[in-house]
């Protein structure tokens, strides 16, 4: 299928997407909005698809989030204000989705473009990574992206990016060791080490036990640790009868690779 704003390539059970409007920074307008979702909603339901990978046209960035010019152009004929949650349907799909994704950071990623990062599983950066927000420049509010990103990076530095804006912006080296990114690798190598991931996770990892685990501890960080604990256990029956399940451990004994099959 062809798309207009993303590129999409698929290997085996792995689907890549390429967030492709290089020339204004990969932001997102509204054809590409549609497209993500097109292809989310695909990943969901396809039993075949065990593992996406997000990543950026060029090596200037990943995503600049909300297209400003695009958007602004719309509202002043529409006489509104600046739409800042045309991302939603993108993020609920991205948040209800048990499968796991991979975000591959090339150049610049703010805004609208945190969405992505914060609810991927695996997260890793080129060299020239660097991650900013402008919200507060233009007027608007980061109430969403921030909140994500606060799960998994010091609550301070979060904050003097968005209350700074523009100013203070954090390179690939200081998002891994302040734990957003995984991973630094050169831009050269980013994305054979996204897809050398994705085949870990496709070709040697039960896809069910893969999302049940995720399920297991996204649900627990919601409950607090002692409900977490006992969200954990709730979660461990759903797989018991399937037939990953024998499989995993007879392969073990027979001293071979599994041979998951997602049942």
């Amino acid at each position: 299928m062809d798309f207009r704003n993303i590129v999409v390539e698929k290997r085996d059970r792995i689907v890549c997407v390429t967030l492709n409007r290089p020339e204004v920074m990969n932001a997102f307008n509204q054809t590409m909005t549609r497209e993500l979702v097109q292809v989310l909603t695909e990943y969901r339901d396809d039993p075949e698809q065990w593992a996406m990978i997000i990543t950026g046209a060029g090596d200037r960035a990943f995503s600049t989030g909300m297209d400003v010019k695009d958007a602004s152009s719309r509202a002043e004929k529409e006489s509104r204000t600046i739409q800042t949650s045309s991302l939603k349907p993108v993020v609920d799909l991205l948040q209800s989705i048990y499968k796991p994704f991979i975000s591959a950071v090339n150049g610049y990623c703010l805004g609208g473009g945190w969405h992505l990062v914060c609810d991927s599983d695996i997260v890793i950066g080129s060299e020239n990574a660097i991650f900013m927000d402008t919200h507060v420049n233009l007027g608007i509010i980061n109430g969403v992206e921030s909140v994500g990103l606060a799960y998994k990076m010091p609550l301070g530095i979060v904050l003097r990016m968005v209350v700074e804006g523009k100013h203070f912006r954090v390179n690939a080296q200081q998002a891994y060791q302040w734990g957003l990114l995984s991973e630094v690798v050169p831009l050269a190598q980013l994305m054979p080490r996204a897809w050398e991931i994705a085949y870990h996770i496709v070709e040697e990892s039960a896809p069910l036990a893969v999302q049940g685990s995720k399920k297991a501890i996204l649900g627990a960080m919601d409950r607090g640790y002692h409900d977490g604990v006992l969200w954990g256990w709730s979660v461990l029956p759903e797989i018991r009868d399937t037939k990953d399940v024998q499989e995993g451990p007879r392969a073990f004994v027979e001293k071979r690779k599994p041979r998951f099959i997602g049942r």
